[in-house]
């Protein structure tokens, strides 16, 4: 490295140097130091002398130490080319050049004398106070060159190295040697003095630390029991809130499992009522049934008998009613038996509603009955829908309300599981006949109880268990049904008590009447 002059500062005379380097990356100061403590020092870079500067650094702040870190020069920074640095220094609020450097990045014009030496890998300018050292290794390669051991360097090494003083640069590093030496002096004295003072006091100061040692163990001690004290109280209180709550919770759940006792008493009794209620209500289900049975039974016997002659025509209280097929229905010339027909349509008619009523089916066509011929039937799917069951003037009329009361009856037989696939439902009377005597008189032989209420039908398995009480339930039945029969017997029964065996006209509407009827079958 050449030096190639210096160039003169308002403040002080700026050595100018030149410097060859592969590349810069970073610049670092060492030993720097002049008169005020305070200060910061920061370099610019320029692309010449007359530029201005393309990159400024970050200012480093004197600590008093030292040795000082790197500037380093971000990558974002192209610094490929040949640059001139100023080192400025900035205290009092004064900000002076302290040095110029013409750095020039050219690794063609490394001198022989550093290319052994010199490591090509780190490029790191460093500066020095006393020497302006300049390598491009790291710091463990390099060694401190002073301004005493500036005269004894070889030339090739000045020529690498060339310094330039003046004399307010002599005087201000020749007050900071003296300052350093001063107190690295006063900093021997102290410290003798301390090591003097310490092994005179070297006991008491044992005693000393030893007493304060515990003293301080005793103070931590006391923080920690008195934290531990606090921590305690805290998980004191908290589980005697809980405990609190976990009582009070305790008689919450005793009551709550005292009133659920006592539910359980009043549902248990109010179970037992229940079965003795069903059993009470089956038996009179069955009593009822056996009732209606012989109602039924009398009626077939006594009112309304059906019989067939020898010519296979069935009658209904000494009334012949042909089948739906026979001639008489066909012409209106012969009406000789006009009476007959109205009389036996009209007994058919009034048995169909009386075991209707019975069985609680609603019929699929609603009949009109109230004790007089003119009796009708009603088909609400048409717009005619009043159809007469007596021999007029309109025979398909009457033709067609015979055709409704056979659907009736089929809709009976079909609800008492009477008919089969080879029934003729033309056939009133025997159709009739079949639903009597299989499903009342044949039934109450056998003992089994009529379906007419699906949803009381209780198994043996839900009976009561007390004998006493069942014994006396069937006492109470047995007495109902025996005051029952000596009242018919006696003929002193209230007509206005028992069923409507003459019902008024039926306005349910037919598919709901057959909806009725296929939930009380099942």
């Amino acid at each position: 490295m050449s030096l190639s002059g210096a160039k003169k500062s308002p403040l002080a005379a700026v050595p100018y140097l030149k410097k060859r380097l592969r590349r810069a990356t970073a610049f670092g100061f060492y030993n720097l130091t002049v008169d005020e403590f305070n200060f910061t020092v920061h370099f610019t870079l320029h692309r010449n002398e007359k530029t201005i500067a393309f990159y400024t650094s970050e200012a480093i702040e004197n600590q008093r130490s030292p040795e000082w870190s790197y500037l380093k020069i971000p990558p974002s920074v192209q610094c490929l080319q040949d640059v001139f640095m100023r080192v400025w220094i900035t205290s009092s609020n004064h900000c002076r050049l302290f040095l110029e450097y013409d750095i020039h990045l050219d690794n063609s014009l490394i001198p022989d004398e550093q290319k052994v030496s010199v490591n090509k890998g780190n490029n790191t300018l460093w500066l020095e106070i006393f020497g302006y050292r300049f390598t491009d290794n790291n710091g463990e390669d390099f060694t401190l060159i002073n301004s005493v051991d500036i005269g004894s360097n070889d030339r090739k090494k000045r020529n690498f190295t060339t310094k330039s003083y003046n004399k307010l640069s002599i005087i201000r590093m020749n007050n900071a040697i003296h300052a350093i030496r001063k107190d690295r002096q006063s900093s021997a004295v102290y410290l003798e003095r301390l090591q003097t003072f310490f092994d005179e006091h070297e006991d008491y100061l044992s005693k000393i630390k030893e007493c304060e040692s515990r003293r301080l163990r005793m103070e931590n001690l006391k923080k920690y029991l008195h934290s531990r004290t606090y921590v305690y109280q805290q998980q004191i209180n908290s589980n005697q809130q809980k405990q609190r709550t976990l009582e009070q919770r305790r008689n919450e759940l005793n009551h709550n499992l005292t009133r659920l006792l006592v539910q359980k008493e009043e549902i248990q009794s109010y179970q037992n009522y229940l079965n003795q209620s069903r059993s009470i209500l089956r038996k009179f289900t069955q009593i009822i049934a056996y009732r209606q049975r012989e109602i039924v039974d009398e009626i077939y016997r006594y009112i309304y008998p059906i019989h067939c002659d020898a010519q296979k025509e069935y009658s209904i209280a000494n009334r012949r009613l042909p089948q739906a097929d026979d001639k008489a229905y066909q012409s209106a010339s012969s009406r000789d038996r006009d009476h007959e027909i109205a009389a036996a349509m009209g007994y058919c008619s009034h048995f169909v509603l009386i075991i209707a009523q019975f069985i609680h089916l609603p019929l699929r066509f609603p009949i009109d009955y109230h004790g007089i011929p003119a009796i009708k039937i009603y088909d609400y799917n048409l717009e005619t829908s009043e159809y007469p069951l007596y021999p007029t003037s309109n025979l398909s009329a009457f033709r067609y309300g015979f055709y409704l009361l056979n659907r009736n009856i089929g809709q009976i037989m079909y609800h008492c599981r009477t008919g089969d696939r080879n029934t003729d439902f033309r056939n009133a009377l025997e159709n009739l006949r079949q639903i009597i005597e299989n499903y009342f008189i044949n039934a109450s032989n056998t003992n089994h109880q009529l379906q007419l209420y699906p949803a009381l039908q209780t198994s043996t398995d839900e009976e009561p268990t007390d004998t006493k009480r069942q014994s006396r339930d069937l006492s109470i039945a047995y007495s109902s049904f025996s005051s029952t029969s000596s009242l018919i017997e006696n003929d002193d029964f209230n007509q206005n008590d028992d069923m409507d065996l003459f019902p008024q006209l039926n306005t349910m509407k037919p598919r709901l009447a057959m909806q009725i009827s296929h939930q009380l079958q099942y």
